[in-house]
This record gives C-alpha cells, structure tokens and sequence, in this order.
C-alpha cells in the first residue's frame, strides 16, 4: 500500500471544512473499494429482506 500523508492529510482538512463534513471520511481506492463492495452486500440483503422488514409496520388506519 503506497498512500501519501500529505494528500491524506489535505483530504481530512478538507473534510473538516467542508459546510457538511462526512461522518466517516474513506481514504484510498482500496477502502473506497472494500465500502462500495459492503454497501453492495447491504443493498442485496436489503432487497431481499425488504418484504419481511415492511411487513412488520404499524397500520397507520
């Protein structure tokens, strides 16, 4: 793993300026990769689980 402290560091003073600061802050191509693929996984669970989920819900009537 090659990463530059500089550029992480600029990419956190960045963030802690910005109007809307990420809660979490993924540094790298190979973190951004492993969050993508986790939101993957996530999205597919979701997806698959959403009917049992919803079904659970208070009727509002």
């Amino acid at each position: 793993m090659c990463w530059s402290i500089t550029r992480a560091a600029q990419a956190i003073l960045a963030a802690l300026d910005a109007g809307e600061p990420p809660l979490r802050l993924v540094l790298g191509q190979d973190a951004i990769g492993g969050v993508r693929s986790r939101l993957g996984h996530l999205a597919s669970e979701l997806a698959a689980w959403e009917d049992v989920g919803r079904a659970t819900a208070i009727d509002s009537s």
